[in-house]
């Protein structure tokens, strides 16, 4: 018999999760089932549990006689989940740019229009929610179920190169400015211009990452 309830799974796999999403738990940390325990309050069972299934999502790895650790990418496997991105969101675009209602054109416009006039480097948080917004908005008008999910769970994957790229001067700004293009194609209800627009965002963050200081060298499988 289980010791323990499933609901104490779910929320055990989902703040660990949440953790490594805000790089409260970085890439290639070593991961205490105990420490896990005592910091969300919860048993080492659902703990345990949680941590394999974060494994086979693909969140964590278990090296045998060494432990668990928050999973770090390989480059060729980051530049494998851009080109993806790459193909994936450039068609969204395209038919997002068919699909999208004037009153979406509106609030993603004025959502827009404030952060551009607060300043988005200021703004971190907001821009970071912006981005999903804009990202998800146009995951959703593509209109294909597994294209979405797909998108979304690299999105997720890679959410530490959102965060570290912002380190880099001006980047948060062109990243705003870039999606401010494809906002535009999408107001002009030109699909070859919104997919050209999210080639160029999708590929300019590629480019941002290979900028970072260790990009090749310090994203490895291992810990």
């Amino acid at each position: 018999m289980i010791a323990y309830s499933s609901s104490a799974l779910a929320d055990a796999y989902r703040r660990i999760k949440k953790g490594i999403l805000e790089l409260r738990y970085q890439p290639g940390q070593k991961l205490s089932e105990a420490k896990l325990a005592a910091e969300l309050h919860l048993g080492r069972s659902p703990i345990r549990s949680a941590l394999a299934r974060l494994e086979r999502d693909g969140w964590v790895r278990v090296l045998p006689q060494n432990g668990t650790f928050v999973r770090r990418f390989s480059p060729d496997e980051v530049v494998a989940m851009h080109e993806l991105r790459l193909l994936l969101e450039t068609h969204a675009a395209s038919v997002a740019a068919t699909r999208v209602t004037p009153e979406e054109l509106a609030t993603l416009r004025a959502k827009f229009e404030t952060l551009k006039a607060k300043g988005a480097s200021k703004n971190f948080d907001e821009f970071l929610a912006l981005d999903d917004l804009f990202h998800g908005t146009v995951y959703r008008l593509a209109g294909n179920a597994f294209i979405a999910q797909i998108l979304n769970n690299l999105r997720d994957q890679i959410h530490w190169i959102r965060v570290t790229t912002a380190t880099l001067p001006g980047r948060v700004e062109e990243s705003l400015r870039e999606m401010d293009r494809v906002l535009l194609a999408m107001e002009n209800r030109d699909a070859a211009a919104a997919a050209e627009a999210m080639r160029q965002h999708i590929g300019n963050i590629a480019v941002s990452y290979g900028a970072l200081p260790n990009a090749g060298g310090g994203v490895v499988n291992a810990p």
